[in-house]
């Protein structure tokens, strides 16, 4: 049997001595009417305000879409990749996941989470780095964490270490919630790489043991109510 369960979609800004880093870009602004096709309306239907867009919530904290020096995106899936095409920054992404994107994309296969964004970002001419190194420190205090195939062909993460609230690994759809990680672990609804997934748990929790971090799940509505959220609050 099937229900329906709210499910949350967010982003997160890491303000740093260096600039600020962006990870994940939230769902387009017009998902629901003409940007995901209607299949995806229909199955994943997202309520999305105004304020809710990551260019206005940007502003709402007091900066431009050119003032973001680097957008790290955990994979191009519509709901994490969906405001690309509206910033000016440096795009930070898996090469195996923008490799295979962009190949589907060739062969005419642009089912599931790849739609039309990727013609809208042909389009914008958007500034692409790919990374295939395991790890790299962005800035200090923030490492990226380049996690392979699982929930798609490719997978990041940040490892974020606060000076006042510790460490955390911003997880994205690498864990989409707690009865993913388990344990026991459990397999997602959507998994490129059932191995895979099984792999990067596995690596999450040896990293989450190493750095005492708090793991920070993609969909998981009942640890998402639980976070601090800009402009109102944040983390030290």
């Amino acid at each position: 049997m099937s229900r329906w369960v709210k499910s949350p979609v967010y982003y997160v800004l890491i303000e740093n001595e260096e600039g600020p880093v962006l990870f994940d870009t939230g769902c387009h602004p017009k998902a629901m009417t003409d940007r995901w096709d209607m299949g995806n309306r229909k199955r994943t239907p997202v309520a999305l305000e105004e304020s809710h867009f990551v260019v206005n919530a940007l502003l709402g904290l007091g900066y431009r879409p050119d003032d973001i020096p680097w957008v790290v995106v955990s994979h191009l899936h519509e709901d994490h990749a969906g405001g690309l095409e509206f910033l000016k920054s440096r795009i930070l992404v898996s090469d195996q996941e923008f490799t295979q994107t962009m190949r589907m994309y060739g062969l005419g296969r642009t089912s599931g989470g790849y739609i039309k964004d990727i013609e809208a970002w042909l389009a914008a001419d958007l500034n692409w780095e790919t990374m295939d190194e395991e790890e790299e420190e962005l800035y200090p205090g923030i490492r990226v964490l380049n996690f392979g195939p699982g929930h798609a062909y490719g997978m990041m993460g940040l490892l974020v270490t606060l000076p006042g609230s510790g460490n955390y690994i911003v997880a994205s759809d690498a864990v989409n919630t707690a009865m993913n990680y388990g344990p026991p672990m459990q397999y997602p609804g959507l998994a490129y790489d059932t191995r895979g997934f099984e792999r990067t748990i596995d690596r999450i929790r040896k990293l989450e043991n190493r750095y005492h971090a708090q793991v920070l799940f993609s969909h998981d509505i009942d640890q998402y109510e639980t976070y601090r959220k800009a402009p109102l609050e944040w983390y030290e």
